[in-house]
C-alpha cells in the first residue's frame, strides 16, 4: 500500500515546487473517511525567513481569508503552524508559478510578448487594488511583499496573487542576506532598509516585476536601466509611455506613484491606448506550450488520487499513528517530503522537470472562458515569435498576374483580402474587441472598383483555372475530394487522441457542406479551349480593350497559383504531424469531437490559414484542432509539376 506524509490534518498527496520562501504541496485536507477537498499547501519554511514572525502574522492577519473575495486572489482556506513550520492553504488551482513560468521561458529562450507581460502586471495590479480598496478595521489592506514565487499562473490562463496573510511577516525577514539575494530586487528599497510599509511600495514591486519580464533582465532598480532596456521578445526599445510609467514607479518612495489603484488605471490606459490585445487564453496557451508535458502527467495522478482517496487515508492512519511527529518530519526548513515506497517515488515523487497540473475542480469557471476567449488565441497564432509557440509562417499573398483592373489587384484577390479581413472582424467581436472598419471599406471599394472594370471587359472562363477564389472557402473544395484521399493515416496523438484523414469521410462532408451545382472541374479545364496568347498580343497592357484576355498565359501556371483540384494538380500531403493536444477542459468532460479543418499549404509546403469547417464544438477542442493543423508539415501541391498553393481538408479526431 502506498503512503504518504501527514501534515497536520493535511495528507501530501505531491511536492509541487520548492523556492526561496519554501515548499508548496497538493495535498489533501483529511476527513473522517477520506480527503475532504484537495488543496494547494503554501509550507513557508525558505532559508532567512523567521518562522515566529510568519506565525504571529498569519494569526493577526487571519480575518484577510474572508475579506478579500477576487478572482485575482488566492482564496485561502485555512493558516497555521504544525511544530512552529508556518502554512497556508488556499482553494486548490492547477498552475505554475510566475517565478516558474519564467524560468522555463528563459530556458527555452521565449520570453513573453510585450502585450502579454503588460497583462500579467496589469491582472497582479488588480488583486493589490482589490486589496486596497478592502479594510480591514481601520486599516486599507497591503500586500507589501510581492514576487514572483507569490503568483500563481494558472492552467486557464488566471493569475492569483497569493501571500496576503503573511506578507507583513515575509517583509521583515527582507533584510536576511539569503532573502535579499533570493528575492530582493523585486522589493521597494524601502522594504529592504526596514523602514515601514507604505501604499506605493506595491507599486515598486509591480514595475520590477514588468521590466523582468519585458526584458529578461534583473536590474530595474538600477539608475539608466529603463532608458537602455529592450523588449526581449521584439528587440526593440521599451514604448515612450511604458518606459515613463516604469521611471515614475521604480524611483525614491517620494517621487513614486502614489499607490497601485493610480498605477493600475495607467497601465490599463496604456494597454487600451495602444490597442495591446493579449487575453487569458494566450496565458494559457503559453503556459501549455511550455509545460505540457507536466499538465498531462498531473492530470493523470488527479484521477488516480480522486478514485484512492479513502484507501490513503487509511494507509496514512496505519503510517502515521502520531500526526504531530510526523508533520515534524514531514516538512523541515532545509529538507524535501519524505517517501515511503518505490511505488510512490516513481508515481508522485519529484521528476526530474518540475511538473505542474490541470485542474479537475475548475471546470465550471473554465469551461466559461475557455469558449468566451478560444477564439482569441487566433491573434496568437499569427503574431510569429519563439519557436517554443509554434507560430504559424506569416501568410503570403499569391503573386498577382497582369489583370485590367486599375488597383492592381483582381477581383479574386480583392475578395480574398476581404474574406481574411472579415474573418479577423469576426475574431476580434467575439474576443470582446473591435474591429478595423476603415480597412475593410478600402478593400469594399477596390473590389467595387475592379468588378466595374471587369464587367466593361468580361473575362474568359479560364480565368477560373489560374486565379480561384480563396474568399468563398467552400468554392474551392467543393473539387476537392482527391486531396483528402491522398492524404496518409494519421499518427497516433499523445493521450489516446487521434488524427485521421479519411478519403471517404472527407468527401461526404465536403459534398454535404457544399452546393453541387458548383463543380470547379470544368472551368479548370477550359485552357484547351482557351484563345491563344498570340491572338492579340497587343492587347495584354491595354486593360481598356474589351475583346482580348486579360492575361498573358491563360493555361500557364506559375509558382505560388492559388489552384484547385483538376487536371495535372497532386494536392498537398502530410509528412509528419504533430501529437495531437486534448484540452484538460474537454478531457475532464469527457467531450469526444471531430472536426474538419481547411488548410491551405503554399509553395514551400507551409500552412500559411486554417479554417475550421461547420459549427464550433467548444471545450477548447475548435482551437486544438486549427492549432495542430498549422503545426503538420506538409509537401506542397503541384499543378504540371509547378508548385502551387492549394487548399486541403485535415479531419481531426478527438477521442478519449
Amino acid at each position: 500500500m502506498n503512503t504518504r506524509d501527514q501534515f497536520g490534518n493535511y495528507l501530501l498527496l505531491k511536492k509541487l515546487a520548492e523556492d526561496p520562501l519554501g515548499e508548496t504541496f497538493r495535498a489533501g485536507k483529511i476527513g473522517r473517511q477520506n480527503l475532504e477537498r484537495v488543496v494547494l499547501l503554501r509550507v513557508l519554511n525558505g532559508s532567512g525567513f523567521d518562522a515566529e514572525r510568519i506565525a504571529r502574522a498569519l494569526q493577526a492577519r487571519s480575518p484577510l481569508a474572508q475579506a478579500l473575495k477576487s478572482l485575482t486572489i488566492g482564496q485561502a482556506t485555512d493558516v497555521g503552524q504544525v511544530r512552529g513550520v508556518p502554512y497556508i492553504a488556499y482553494d486548490y488551482a492547477s498552475g505554475r508559478s510566475l517565478a516558474e513560468l519564467l524560468e522555463q521561458a528563459g530556458r527555452r529562450n521565449a520570453p513573453l510578448p510585450l502585450d502579454l507581460a503588460l497583462l500579467v502586471a496589469e491582472r497582479i495590479a488588480l488583486a493589490l487594488a482589490v486589496a486596497h480598496e478592502t479594510r480591514v478595521g481601520d486599516e486599507r489592506v497591503q500586500h507589501g511583499f510581492v514576487t514572483p514565487q507569490l503568483v500563481l499562473v494558472t492552467n486557464e490562463g488566471e493569475l492569483k496573487l497569493l501571500g496576503f496573510e503573511a506578507s507583513t511577516g515575509l517583509r521583515e525577514s527582507a533584510a536576511h542576506p539569503i532573502v535579499k539575494q533570493a528575492v530582493g530586487r523585486f522589493l521597494a528599497p524601502e522594504a529592504l532598509a526596514g523602514q515601514p510599509p507604505a501604499r506605493s511600495d506595491d507599486v515598486y514591486s509591480v514595475a520590477a516585476l514588468l521590466f523582468e519580464m519585458l526584458t529578461g533582465q534583473a536590474s530595474a532598480g538600477q539608475p539608466g536601466a529603463v532608458d537602455s532596456a529592450v523588449v526581449a521578445a521584439e528587440g526593440t526599445p521599451l514604448p515612450a509611455e511604458l518606459a515613463a510609467l516604469l521611471k515614475r514607479s521604480l524611483c525614491p518612495r517620494d517621487q513614486r506613484v502614489p499607490d497601485i489603484v493610480t498605477w493600475h488605471k495607467s497601465v490599463a490606459k496604456l494597454i487600451a491606448d495602444h490597442g495591446w490585445s493579449a487575453t487569458t487564453f494566450n496565458v494559457a496557451f503559453f503556459l501549455h506550450n511550455l509545460f505540457r508535458d507536466e499538465i498531462d502527467r498531473e492530470a493523470r495522478e488527479l484521477e488516480s488520487e480522486k478514485s484512492q482517496g479513502a484507501a490513503m487515508v487509511a494507509a496514512a492512519a496505519t503510517h502515521a499513528p502520531q500526526p504531530a511527529a510526523a508533520a515534524a518530519s514531514a516538512v523541515r526548513a532545509t529538507g524535501p517530503v519524505r517517501e515511503d515506497t518505490n511505488v510512490l517515488r516513481d508515481e508522485y515523487g519529484i521528476p526530474a522537470k518540475r511538473a505542474g497540473g490541470a485542474n479537475p475542480a475548475v471546470v465550471g469557471g473554465a469551461v466559461a472562458a475557455v469558449v468566451a476567449l478560444a477564439v482569441a488565441g487566433y491573434f496568437l497564432f499569427f503574431r510569429g515569435g519563439e519557436p517554443p509557440l509554434a507560430p504559424a509562417p506569416a501568410a503570403e499573398a499569391a503573386p498577382a498576374p497582369a489583370a485590367p483592373a486599375p488597383t492592381g489587384m483582381t477581383p479574386e484577390q480583392i475578395q480574398e483580402l476581404i474574406s481574411k479581413a472579415l474573418a479577423e472582424q469576426r475574431v476580434q467581436i467575439e474576443a470582446g474587441q473591435k474591429a478595423s472598419d476603415d480597412q475593410l471599406k478600402a478593400l469594399q471599394r477596390q473590389l467595387e472598383d475592379a468588378q466595374r472594370v471587369r464587367a466593361a471587359s468580361p473575362p474568359p472562363a479560364v480565368q477560373i483555372a489560374s486565379a480561384p477564389t480563396a474568399a468563398a472557402a467552400p468554392a474551392p473544395a467543393a473539387s476537392e475530394p482527391a486531396p483528402a484521399a491522398t492524404l496518409p493515416a494519421a499518427t497516433p496523438a499523445a493521450a489516446g487522441a487521434t488524427t485521421t484523414h479519411t478519403p471517404a469521410e472527407a468527401a461526404a462532408t465536403t459534398a454535404a457542406q457544399r452546393p453541387a451545382s458548383a463543380p470547379a472541374q470544368t472551368p479548370v479545364q477550359a485552357p484547351a479551349t482557351a484563345p491563344p496568347p498570340a491572338a492579340s498580343p497587343s492587347a495584354e497592357p491595354a486593360a481598356p480593350t474589351p475583346a482580348p484576355a486579360p492575361r498573358p498565359a491563360a493555361g500557364a501556371t506559375r509558382v505560388g497559383d492559388l489552384v484547385a483540384m483538376g487536371a495535372g494538380v497532386t494536392p498537398p500531403r502530410v509528412l509528419r504531424q504533430p501529437p495531437l493536444a486534448y484540452p484538460q477542459v474537454a478531457r475532464r468532460l469527457r467531450k469526444e469531437a471531430t472536426i474538419t479543418v481547411r488548410v491551405l499549404v503554399d509553395e514551400r509546403g507551409n500552412v500559411t490559414d486554417v479554417d475550421a469547417s461547420g459549427s464550433k464544438v467548444g471545450f477548447g477542442l475548435d482551437e486544438a484542432a486549427l492549432s495542430h493543423a498549422r503545426n503538420c508539415i506538409w509537401a506542397p501541391a503541384s499543378k504540371d509539376g509547378v508548385k502551387v498553393k492549394m487548399w486541403s481538408d485535415l479531419r481531426v479526431v478527438f477521442k478519449l
